[in-house]
């Protein structure tokens, strides 16, 4: 069989319109909108579908009685209750009958030219009273072709039917005319009132030549001209006939898509929105970050002054005393004592000049590990108070954004928020002030610093970073003494021996400063590491949600600009 040239086109035009539809698809999911997928997957099988005319309207509009003038037979029951509790879908076959498409669908079929190529949806009513009508029937309005709004004659003025109006014409975009039904009942002041104002609601919301169709079923049964179905008839084949109702039903679709972009494009500009924010929240967290650094930094310094003053105050007595230990009299009589205890394994001077270094390193030592406790403690303090800030706010802001659609992405951010509340949080809970840092770790940096799960509190890991500091440098001062004076002419050499004690305390001195500075730097920096890692999903997550909706919004200006230009004429 061969297709004429309108047929070839539409063909075309369809095999077009069905990619840009599939495309709509793999948009909608990519971007996380799987209830618009499903929309848009009814728009793609609707393309191939016959031409849908759906009658809306309040329960009693007499949409049955029309539906069955128009057709010439009956084929929805006409009662005086609300009758019609199930949607039909009414097309075209040589052996009438009905079959059930499910709970509330019901797919009929009647031998009437009317639905060449056509398909008429009867549906229960916008107000209808039985659970779901309304649900199913906005599920058909997407896919319509033409809705026709069915109003009685007497009362064109609804409420819940104008409402329903406003998702048909605006929100979904389809073909809408009127029919004012049981107009035998009405006086002719009545009608030429009740269409007037039908005219003006349907200017009001953007209509402005509202096709509307005078109707009565009743006296249609014998005078379909006077009755008014023929207008609507007329009406129908002028939309089905020469191809109009090819190019309507693919431009109906289209709009249907560009109304699912459309909502994509509102979602997306929210999601913006709230990136935006978040990234502003992620600077402010860095920024918090650095300045919580700054104020430990200058906690560390507080600490190595003390710790330095320590050392200056300490070494000045240990000098006066080994200056003391060197004078002839002080000499002469260690030298005594020396040669009295000689057999007892005390030695003379060098054993006192000994002693007194031991006793500089031990009470260096103890003084320094009680600032070294009072400096970490102030230092940890300020870090942990900068913690919790950050953690309280990003509760805060986890609260405040709390999206409760559904959407995928938003979803994503609020578990990543979650874990990275619940991560800050463990940071400061586990074992102490700024707890998380594996003791193992620390052990190995410093084999000094092996005190076990006593560790995991960092305070004590800066106490001990500062004593074993002191413990290296001080050491190192003693030995090198030690072995000055060993076999040394003390008295004799004095003024050479305190000349080079003295640089060898200096020397020390810049030492500890040296490593205080790196150990204090390194530990910081370490912890540092720490609370911001802990902060990384976060980033992490809006540097993705950035590529993702970058990407999405490029490929939903690209099929909106390609849906825009396609004219199905």
């Amino acid at each position: 069989m061969t297709t004429t040239l309108l047929e070839t086109r539409y063909l075309a035009l369809q095999a077009e319109l069905s990619g840009h539809l599939g495309r709509l698809c793999e948009l909608l999911a990519g971007c996380g909108r799987p209830e618009a997928v499903v929309a848009a997957k009814e728009l793609l099988a609707h393309v191939a579908e016959p031409f849908l005319f759906v009658v809306v309207g309040e329960v009693k509009a007499g949409k049955s009685s029309l539906i069955n003038a128009l057709l010439g037979t009956t084929v929805t029951d006409v009662a005086p209750d609300p009758c019609t509790d199930r949607i039909r879908i009414i097309g075209r076959s040589g052996t009438p009958g009905e079959t059930a498409a499910g709970d509330l669908v019901v797919r009929a079929t009647v031998d009437s030219w009317l639905l060449d190529g056509l398909s008429i949806v009867d549906t229960p009513g916008v107000d209808s009273i039985i659970d779901r009508h309304q649900e199913i029937t906005e599920h058909f309005i997407p896919r319509a072709d033409l809705v026709l709004f069915c109003f009685s004659a007497l009362n064109p003025y609804s409420r819940s039917a104008w409402t329903f109006f406003d998702l048909v014409a605006d929100t979904w975009g389809r073909n809408v005319a009127f029919a004012l039904t049981m107009a035998d009942l009405a006086s002719s002041e009545q009608i030429e009132v009740n269409t007037s104002r039908l005219r003006e609601l349907a200017r009001d919301r953007g209509l402005a030549e509202p096709k509307i169709f005078l109707v009565s079923s009743a006296r249609s049964a014998t005078d379909p001209e006077a009755g008014g179905i023929e207008a609507l008839r007329r009406h129908i084949r002028e939309l089905t006939a020469g191809g109009g109702h090819f190019a309507g039903k693919l431009d109906a679709t289209r709009r249907s898509a560009l109304h699912l972009l459309a909502e994509l494009g509102r979602m997306m500009e929210g999601r913006m929105q709230e990136l935006a924010a978040d990234e502003t929240e992620a600077g402010r967290i860095r920024h918090r970050l650095d300045a919580a650094r700054q104020a430990a930094g200058r906690e560390a310094e507080v600490l190595r002054t003390r710790v330095e003053a320590a050392y200056a105050r300490l070494a000045g007595e240990f000098e006066a005393a080994f200056a003391a230990e060197l004078t002839l009299s002080g000499m002469l009589g260690r030298s005594i004592a020396g040669l009295w205890r000689r057999g007892k394994g005390n030695g003379g001077p060098s054993a006192r000049l000994k002693e007194l270094g031991e006793a500089f390193a031990r009470d260096l030592e103890r003084e320094v590990e009680s600032i070294a406790n009072q400096g970490a403690a102030h230092i940890f303090e300020s870090v942990s108070g900068y913690a919790r800030m950050l953690l309280d706010e990003l509760r805060q802001r986890r609260l405040a954004l709390a999206t409760p659609d559904g959407d995928p992405l938003s979803g994503e951010r609020d578990r990543v928020l979650a874990e990275v509340a619940g991560r800050v949080e463990s940071l400061l809970a586990e074992g102490g002030p700024m707890a998380g840092i594996d003791p193992k770790t620390v052990t190995a940096m410093d084999p000094r610093a092996a005190m076990g799960g006593a560790l995991v509190v960092l305070g004590t890991i800066f106490a001990v970073s500062v004593k074993s500091a002191v413990i290296d440098v001080t050491g190192g001062v003693v030995a090198a003494l030690g072995a000055l004076l060993a076999g040394s002419a003390l008295y004799w050499q004095r003024p050479r021996v305190l000349r080079e004690m003295r640089r060898r305390l200096a020397v020390g001195g810049e030492t500890l400063r040296q490593e205080l500075n790196e150990r204090l730097s390194a530990r910081l920096d370490r912890i540092f590491r720490e609370l911001a890692s802990r902060f990384e999903p976060f980033f992490a997550d809006i540097a993705t949600r950035s590529q993702t909706l970058a990407a999405c919004r490029t490929r939903q200006t690209d099929l909106e600009t390609t849906l825009r230009d396609f004219t199905p004429r």
